[in-house]
């Protein structure tokens, strides 16, 4: 498998994950994007795994939720 490849799959993981944990909240996006302050595009792009988050971006996720940043990493929380 590619480099490529595998940073799809993780940046689908991410995606999937992030969605999961706003859906366990019960929120909406635009809701959970005001919650983190984020952009309500910027958090539907996070989401649909159309965009490429950076350390910080990944922090502030994970503290929004209330989870490690493991947590949005872990291939088994995407389940």
């Amino acid at each position: 498998m590619s480099i490529e490849s595998e940073y799809n799959k993780l940046l689908q993981r991410v995606a999937l994950n992030v969605r999961r944990l706003r859906k366990e909240c019960g929120l909406t996006q635009e809701e959970m994007s005001r919650k983190g302050g984020f952009n309500y595009r910027f958090y539907q792009k996070l989401e649909s795994g159309k965009y490429s988050p950076n350390l910080y971006t990944l922090f502030r996720v994970a503290k929004t939720h209330g989870v490690k940043i493991s947590d949005l990493l872990d291939r088994s929380s995407s389940r």
